[in-house]
């Protein structure tokens, strides 16, 4: 890899690192929660709300419900790359697995303890399960091509 792509790399790793504690700590959602400071330890509690009250729902809640989801899927899947980008080093499936379940965690935790939101176990799961997914089809990618 060429010295000008490691670093256009880095920088976008960067910026990544960046984008999830903007959209963690900073967006303007984070002004309006109710219930800051909060815990909420039950798995798919929000999950199992929605799907047993689909039809009283709104569509303005149905939206909410369907971004934060799949927005907490998606907030780490890059993140195992980006790790290794910023670190300069190859790091093992279970390595990427650990990181990105402190990661998860350590970003939960912050909402709770800086009252920015609620510390949800279903948030830790999602963004774990993203991150897996994304370090899997990135490890299954890089042996393919045999990077």
């Amino acid at each position: 890899m060429t010295q000008k792509k490691r670093s256009y790399l880095f920088i976008i790793s960067f910026l990544y690192f960046f984008l999830v504690f903007y959209v963690v700590f900073l967006l303007d959602y984070r002004l309006k929660e109710d219930f800051y400071g909060s815990i909420n330890m039950i798995p798919f509690y929000k999950c199992y709300k929605f799907i047993f009250n689909y039809e009283n729902s709104t569509i303005s809640n149905k939206v909410s419900f369907l971004k934060e989801f799949f927005g907490n899927i998606i907030l780490l899947f890059p993140f195992a790359k980006a790790l290794e980008i910023v670190l300069q080093k190859k790091i093992t499936l279970k390595k990427k697995c650990f990181y990105i379940f402190i990661a998860s965690f350590s970003i939960e935790f912050s909402q709770y303890i800086f009252n920015l939101g609620i510390m949800e176990v279903d948030d830790i799961i999602l963004n774990f399960s993203g991150g897996v997914l994304g370090a899997y089809l990135l490890n299954s990618y890089n042996e393919s091509i045999k990077v």
